[in-house]
């Protein structure tokens, strides 16, 4: 049932699964039509969403259309909030097969500044295997506006059933550059906000609910310019996992270090018994004029 299930999910191509759903894993698992008609629920409407139409109909236009269409896509993607921005940027860049530079020069052409790297993230401690939940971190920046979204994005592409305290993810910058402006997540309650009290270091913590299928595999930190220069930032996403069969979501516990690699603190889980943990860390830079 798991490969039809991740067959399934690979197949309609939005990267990760079901959207805004109280259907547990066991349920989807045990009866496969209660899990075909949530899902396609969830994907009409989340497909409905006017930032993923717009995303989707950016990343599919040539370069020329784009220009030649460049009012009224400025104008739609000006008028999107924070919230259906980011969600804006995540649909644009996931499962984007274009490279980086065609990336940037179709958001430039509308207003919207891309950072984005072409490297693999770091497989920090591999414990189980990091490559099912590829992350990855990139800037972006709507003309007018004083502040960078710094996102990182994590699709995955294989179901933990097995789950054991919410993972962990981070947003991590170098604070000499950049202030602590807003820190944004997706409406579904899959991923949420856990713990702001370091941003003034250049942390911020997200709890992320593996137990469940999502789309929206994001979260966000938007900064302020502190002082001209590379403002080194990155993610750290922490998963963990049970070793018996039995499962739970509880917090994972945490220890902060004041030593991140991208100039600010960083943290790690503790340990805990019958489960098992891995990391996944990704970063850039982006240049703040």
């Amino acid at each position: 049932m798991l490969k039809k299930v991740v067959s399934l999910v690979a197949t309609l191509g939005v990267g990760v699964s079901i959207f805004g759903s109280n259907v547990s894993l066991a349920e989807t698992y045990t009866d496969n039509k209660v899990y075909s008609s949530q899902y396609k629920t969830a994907l009409k409407k989340y497909q409905e969403k006017e930032e993923v139409q717009l995303a989707n109909k950016v990343k599919q236009l040539e370069l020329g259309q784009i220009k030649s269409q460049k009012k009224t896509l400025t104008k739609s993607v000006k008028q999107l909030s924070d919230e259906e921005f980011i969600r804006f940027i995540h649909n644009f860049v996931t499962e984007n097969p274009e490279n980086t530079k065609q990336m940037k020069n179709k958001l430039n052409s509308i207003g919207v500044e891309l950072t984005k790297n072409n490297q693999k993230s770091i497989n920090m401690t591999a414990i189980k295997d990091p490559a099912k939940i590829p992350l990855k971190v990139y800037s972006s920046k709507r003309v007018g506006q004083n502040f960078w979204y710094l996102i990182t994005t994590w699709n995955s592409r294989e179901i933990e059933n097995n789950p054991a305290s919410l993972d962990v993810v981070s947003l991590e910058w170098n604070p000499a550059y950049g202030k602590f402006y807003a820190a944004s997540v997706p409406n579904d309650g899959i991923t949420t906000k856990r713990d702001g009290s370091k941003r003034d270091k250049g942390l911020y913590l997200f709890n992320v609910n593996d137990s469940k299928i999502l789309f929206d595999s994001y979260a966000s930190v938007q900064v302020t310019k502190k002082k001209t220069g590379n403002l080194g930032f990155g993610s750290k996403y922490t998963h963990t996992y049970s070793v018996t069969t039995k499962t739970g979501t509880g917090q994972a516990g945490i220890n902060i270090d004041t030593t991140g690699p991208s100039g600010g603190y960083s943290y790690s889980v503790t340990k805990q018994t019958n489960t098992e943990r891995f990391y996944i860390f990704d970063e850039d830079f982006v240049y703040l004029k």
